[in-house]
């Protein structure tokens, strides 16, 4: 009998379309891991977007409670435009000062006598002197041209040489010392006559003899020093004494010991020799005075052949030596044997042969003081907290104005609110909820047709944010109003308490009450710059204040906020990064199942058409049987 495979045949049903729609039924789980994955992606799309608004606030937040964070800084400007230029940090006064600029420092400017153009000059060394700066240079031989290149390529921080053609047979070389100021007169050693060859320089002298004067320590009228750190130097038995030939300086002591008073000379060193064991580097000292102001300096030597060389000179120059500082900051005793000043000749021994122009200082009076300074440029040390730069002489004085500039403190808070606002702003719309709408993930009821989560739900979800009902996201919106509206402690009188003291609020008073009710700052800027001009410091205890005098930042606004936002963005274990791991696991866990069920699909729909075809097929059997005994009862009967 033959087998019935043609779907429907027997029957008279679209089986195919039975199978198809039963198919489809079975598939149903697949559509909601499918829809729930979809809003997954979404999710993990906000909560990246959580972190990086986050991130971004802390940045911000960060950049207003640093140490050095510029709420004001103060500008200069001169009445005379080109006269003086400047700039002001916190610590400068506001206000005017008169300045009157005598003259401009100048370099040293030298020229040599026409020499013969091709002059070939010989190999040598010779050395150029400016200040506290020496540069050696072997000169390999060679014309002009090749001298003046050694010259700029190798002494560089000192000089800068030049060549000048005469006419078409002679030539002259001239050097400009780098540095302006008398200090920085260019000075020469010329031993093998390169100099004098080239025609710059005159005859090379001879050096003259170093002075060197043995110091005599006063133990009797000895002081201990950096008491707090040397303890020992207070103890009776361990104050500093002194040997037929040596003097002993006791562990973890220290003093100063009165000498002579002598001028310190350029170049001028002191050389400590000791005996026996000692450490390798030494902290070693002065006090220095000038016209009755007397500083103390202390810095570590290193010991070399037996010796230590601390070159006074480099802190000291002009000033008088009066006390020697000695510490012992070692386990052991230190034995000194001497202590001498050495006073080197003056290095120039090659006069050059013209002088175009001599080095000169600048001079210039404040209120009424004449002032010289070695250079023209960055000059620090005459008005707290300004540096300024002089450009060319006045005939009467300057007035020299330091205003308060607020422009970057006003740019970081605008920058921080900006920021602020922009993930208040993002968290209220993704945890918003439909207020006609019912977020429920319950079963539709046996009387409808869906079997499975219902339309409504994700319609729902469409409606209200990604993250209606987050809790985590609630608590930062929660955390940043409280952090947005406290108030915090001051440690002036003039100091402000809330940000609504500096011109930062939720709105103006009058304002409608869902705006304010949202959390977004504004600024009044009016109020924000009076605050940051009249007290730019008060600004900064606001949003980052020292408490308890630590050094470190406890309370303000920014650090409060950056608490708050500390969970949230943690690498390892922030609440975003759980989040969005959790969120992946899940859409992986969906895919795995979605893959599954694919396979199933296909086994569930094969075994159907199996089912039918058995179906059709006991059908078709059925009607042959019922035919064929049909036919032989019907002929059976007419027999």
């Amino acid at each position: 009998m033959p087998a019935y495979t043609m779907p429907g045949l027997m029957t008279g049903q679209n089986t195919n379309e039975i199978v198809k729609k039963l198919v489809e039924l079975e598939r149903r789980p697949i559509k909601r891991w499918e829809t729930e994955n979809e809003y997954g992606k979404a999710q993990i799309q906000v909560w990246n977007e959580v972190k990086n608004l986050t991130t971004n606030l802390q940045t911000k937040t960060r950049a207003l409670v640093s140490f050095t964070a510029p709420f004001a800084t103060k500008s200069v400007t001169s009445s005379v435009e080109g006269a003086i230029t400047g700039e002001a940090s916190r610590a400068a006064k506001s206000g005017e000062r008169p300045l009157e600029i005598l003259e401009l420092a100048t370099k040293h400017q030298l020229s040599g006598v026409p020499v013969d153009t091709e002059l070939k000059l010989s190999a040598g060394s010779f050395s150029i002197y400016s200040g506290k700066l020496k540069e050696t240079i072997q000169f390999p031989g060679g014309n002009l041209s090749e001298l003046c290149n050694s010259i700029r390529n190798l002494a560089g921080s000192v000089a800068q040489a030049t060549v000048i053609k005469i006419d078409k047979d002679s030539s002259l070389v001239t050097v400009m010392s780098v540095k302006t100021g008398k200090a920085n007169a260019l000075q020469f050693s010329d031993p093998d006559g390169i100099l004098k060859a080239a025609g710059l320089v005159g005859e090379n002298k001879a050096a003259g003899e170093i002075a060197s004067t043995l110091l005599v320590l006063n133990l009797e009228t000895a002081i201990p020093f950096e008491e707090d750190r040397f303890k020992s130097s207070k103890e009776l038995d361990r104050k500093i004494s002194k040997t037929e030939i040596a003097t002993v300086i006791k562990a973890d002591t220290a003093f100063l010991l009165d000498v002579n008073p002598l001028e310190i000379a350029p170049r001028s060193y002191l050389e400590f020799q000791v005996e026996g064991e000692a450490p390798s580097s030494w902290e070693l000292g002065i006090s220095a005075d000038k016209e009755g102001n007397v500083r103390n300096k202390v810095v570590p030597v290193s010991l070399k052949e037996g010796k230590y060389s601390l070159s006074v000179s480099d802190f000291a120059e002009g000033k008088k030596l009066t006390k020697v500082i000695l510490t012992n900051a070692s386990a052991t005793d230190v034995v000194l044997k001497s202590v001498t000043l050495i006073q080197p000749p003056q290095p120039g021994t090659a006069e050059p042969l013209k002088v175009l122009a001599e080095p000169k200082d600048a001079k210039f009076k404040i209120d009424g003081v004449e002032i010289t300074r070695e250079s023209n440029d960055a000059i620090t040390d005459v008005l707290e907290g300004i540096s300024f730069s002089i450009h060319k002489p006045t005939t009467e004085p300057v007035t020299l104005n330091i205003n308060v500039d607020n422009k970057k403190g006003m740019e970081l808070i605008k920058e921080w609110v900006a920021a602020y606002n922009e993930l208040m702003k993002f968290s209220k719309e993704v945890t918003s909820v439909e207020k006609n709408s019912k977020i429920s993930d319950k079963k539709a009821s046996d009387n409808t047709k869906e079997l499975d989560i219902s339309k409504e739900f994700w319609d729902n979800k469409v409606k209200s944010g990604v993250l209606a009902g987050e809790n985590s996201i609630l608590r930062l919106i929660a955390g940043m109003k409280t952090v947005a509206n406290s108030y915090y402690p001051v440690t002036k009188e003039s100091g402000f308490r809330v940000l609504t003291d500096i011109g930062v609020s939720t709105g103006a008073v009058g304002s409608n009450w869902e705006k304010i009710q949202d959390g977004a700052l504004v600024i009044d800027e009016a109020k924000l710059i009076q605050a940051l001009s009249d007290n730019p410091d008060g600004v900064r205890e606001l949003f980052a204040s020292d408490t308890n005098n630590d050094a470190k930042m406890e309370d303000g606004v920014g650090v409060r906020l950056l608490e708050n936002l500390k969970p949230y963005n943690q690498y390892a274990s922030g609440i975003v990064t759980s989040k969005v791991k959790l969120l992946e696991d899940t859409l992986a866990g969906n895919n795995k199942k979605i893959k599954e069920h694919e396979s199933h699909l296909i086994s569930y729909e094969a075994k159907l058409k199996q089912r039918f075809l058995y179906m059709e097929q006991g059908v078709g059997k059925n009607k042959s049987v019922g035919t064929y005994l049909q036919n032989n009862l019907f002929r059976g009967g007419q027999d």
